[in-house]
């Protein structure tokens, strides 16, 4: 059975099974089909799988199952993901950026692959023609060209390279996430308009401070960082609240991170509830992330809390005439 590997519990699937007596007896359809397709909410990965689909909750025995395709929460259309795209790149900038046929170049000095590597925004930026002169702009600046590909607005095998990444968009609204987030009236979580030094040494450890500094401040909106603790930080996290060409405001959750021994107590609920307040407040009604799919703890810690699959994304590392850039 071919089966991702980047399934939740609440995921909506489509699953492929062969018809048989072992199916249920409304699935099996054309009888002189040899295979047919279902789709619903994956409610449990086991054998039987179990579908919600309708209200109704369904079995297929594994040994009747021949693929499990992840889809979308909901039917989301390329124009979407390009202006959710759009939203999230303005969030999280680079310190230099520009456009090429279409691509947005951003650079942040090596600093996250966010930060320093191209998006094909507009719907011309579909061919690798261009490619040349991303990786000459990449080159006077001393970084490796790296391509970000949301999976929607790229064809896939248009572009040669090493495919690196892969990362989930979660979305929520922000009306969804406040119903679910528990509030800790008691905890005092400062919101400030830059980080600390402290905030970026638990971010990452081992940044250069200064550099972490501008790449994380360069959101092209409203930005706020949000700190547990003092020297001994407990937990941060980031928000930015940008737009895409469609004018809809977006707040964009980053950086979400609880010390090791706090873990498992709330503050990264917390926190994140904080920051959604904050989002609203300023005219965003929904929220997304960026969850790398093998992070399966993150994964499943925003299902939880009300994000489910907008469209998925990978990295690229491309080559030229088959050499790499």
């Amino acid at each position: 059975m071919t089966e991702p590997a980047d399934l939740f519990a609440g995921d909506r699937v489509v699953v492929r099974y062969r018809l048989g007596e072992a199916t249920p007896a409304d699935w099996r359809g054309d009888r002189d089909a040899a295979r047919s397709d279902v789709t619903g909410f994956l409610v449990d990965d086991a054998d039987p799988l179990v579908l919600e689909r309708d209200g109704t909750r369904e079995s297929i025995p594994r040994s009747a199952v021949t693929s499990v395709r992840l889809l979308s929460a909901k039917p989301v259309r390329n124009s979407e993901i390009r202006n959710l795209e759009h939203a999230a790149a303005l969030a999280w900038p680079g310190v230099e950026s520009a456009w090429i046929d279409g691509w947005l170049l951003r650079a942040g000095g090596g600093f996250t692959r966010r930060a320093n590597s191209a998006l094909p925004l507009e719907p011309s930026a579909r061919s690798a023609q261009s490619l040349p002169q991303i990786a000459a702009w990449y080159r006077r600046r001393d970084l490796p060209v790296l391509l970000s590909l949301p999976d929607r607005l790229m064809t896939a095998g248009v572009i040669d390279g090493e495919r690196g990444v892969e990362v989930q968009v979660l979305t929520a609204d922000l009306e969804t996430l406040l119903a679910r987030g528990a509030s800790m009236p008691n905890l005092e979580i400062r919101l400030d308009d830059e980080p600390s030094d402290q905030w970026l040494h638990a971010y990452r450890p081992d940044a250069d401070v200064e550099l972490a500094r501008r790449v994380t401040t360069a959101a092209r909106g409203p930005v706020r960082f949000a700190t547990i603790g003092t020297d001994d930080i407990s937990a941060i996290g980031r928000a930015a609240v940008t737009a895409g060409p469609d004018g809809v405001a977006r707040l964009g959750l980053t950086a979400l991170w609880t010390a090791p021994d706090r873990r498992r107590s709330g503050l990264a609920g917390a926190v994140s509830r904080r920051l959604v307040e904050w989002g609203a407040a300023e005219g965003a009604a929904s929220a997304y992330v960026q969850v790398e799919t093998t992070n399966r703890v993150a994964g499943a810690w925003y299902r939880r809390r009300g994000f489910a699959l907008h469209h998925t994304a990978h990295y690229l590392t491309p080559t030229i005439e088959g050499n790499a850039i």
